[in-house]
């Protein structure tokens, strides 16, 4: 009897020790863990404010929200040379909302303005969202709330992209550049 204890004890250790080291290779190499953090005045206890989406009042083709959230990066590392904004449904599918590349920075904080898609669009790479349009596509969720999923990376090296990029083509194109990264969830429903 004491044996069996003994052996599943055993194997029990084991588990938990290769189920540790699996989850500590899945980590990418290239992000350090840091402070960096993001933060938006748009999201009020936990929601994406009104005017960023179906329930706003600008829109690209009548349909699609354009006034993008502001956001506060903060504690940027001292190596970034870029950053990078990603804001995804993962209740829709991974629906693509938002892809920014190559937004310069100049300090450990950066304030990205509301409607930043549109104001900047001159100084930003912005890529395509799943609305088929360049640049911001607030949140049109079909039912029900969802969550969006605001990623800020903070990248070692400028990307060589074009506007109209996709989010497979960031993915490759950031791979081993990415020093860190920080992400804020704002909810919003119909």
């Amino acid at each position: 009897m004491k044996r069996t204890i003994l052996f599943l004890l055993i194997i029990i250790i084991i588990m938990v020790e290769l189920s540790a080291l699996a989850e500590s290779a899945a980590l990418p190499d290239t992000t350090q863990i840091s402070d960096m953090t993001v933060t938006s005045t748009a999201i009020i206890d936990g929601a994406l404010g009104l005017p960023y989406g179906a329930k706003g009042k600008q829109f690209i083709n009548k349909t699609i929200p354009s006034l993008s959230p502001p956001l506060t990066i903060s504690n940027i590392p001292k190596d970034t040379a870029t950053l990078a904004i990603t804001m995804i449904d993962p209740d829709g599918g991974d629906w693509v909302h938002w892809l920014v590349a190559n937004i310069p920075v100049n300090d450990t904080i950066c304030e990205i303005p509301e409607n930043a898609s549109i104001d900047w669009s001159e100084d930003i790479i912005q890529g395509i969202n799943d609305f088929k349009t360049i640049g911001y596509g607030g949140p049109t969720p079909p039912s029900g709330m969802h969550r969006y999923v605001i990623t800020v990376y903070a990248l070692s090296e400028k990307l060589n992209i074009k506007a109209g990029f996709n989010l497979s083509q960031f993915q490759e194109l950031s791979e081993g550049k990415i020093l860190t990264e920080a992400t804020v969830i704002g909810t919003y429903a119909r």
